[in-house]
């Protein structure tokens, strides 16, 4: 018996008496999370070119030697001059005929690419007409009146 009231006065012992009651604190509000709507890459715009092919047809050979430059490779023929303008993009001809005075004036263009097998091979011509533009020139757009065009 002694035994027992031993224990009992070690157990009684072990509790402790003036211990506070444990608050419970409500659990933190769950805020949803803000979804950002997704937004599409800007993308820049391509600049316009500052000479397109419909601004430079039936002009005289030395206008269009002002606007481009000397061609890389002039062949004549009998009624008509083609002139080579060519790049690491692209290829320029330009096709010569007389009018009907005798003057040659420019009647046609073409442009290709310069690696025809490519992934994609094709160029814009007035993208291709314009990266032969010599850098001093002024402006020329079908809407305004800067066309240097001293011939017409």
């Amino acid at each position: 018996m002694r035994r027992f009231i031993f224990c009992v006065l070690l157990l009684g012992g072990c509790q402790a008496t003036n211990t506070p009651p444990v608050e419970q604190t409500p659990p933190p509000e769950v805020v949803p999370e803000q979804v950002m709507p997704e937004v599409a890459p800007v993308k820049p715009s391509p600049s316009k070119p500052r000479f397109i092919i419909d601004n430079i047809m039936n002009l005289a050979p030395e206008t269009i030697r002002n606007i481009l430059g000397q061609a890389a490779l002039i062949r004549k023929e009998k009624n008509v001059r083609v002139w080579l303008y060519r790049n690491s993009e692209c290829r320029l001809h330009l096709y010569f005929y007389p009018d009907d005075n005798g003057d040659f004036r420019l009647n046609y263009v073409e442009t290709t690419a310069v690696d025809i097998s490519a992934a994609n091979p094709t160029v814009s011509p007035n993208a291709c007409l314009d990266s032969f533009v010599i850098p001093d020139q002024q402006p020329s757009y079908p809407d305004t009146d800067t066309d240097p065009q001293p011939d017409r």
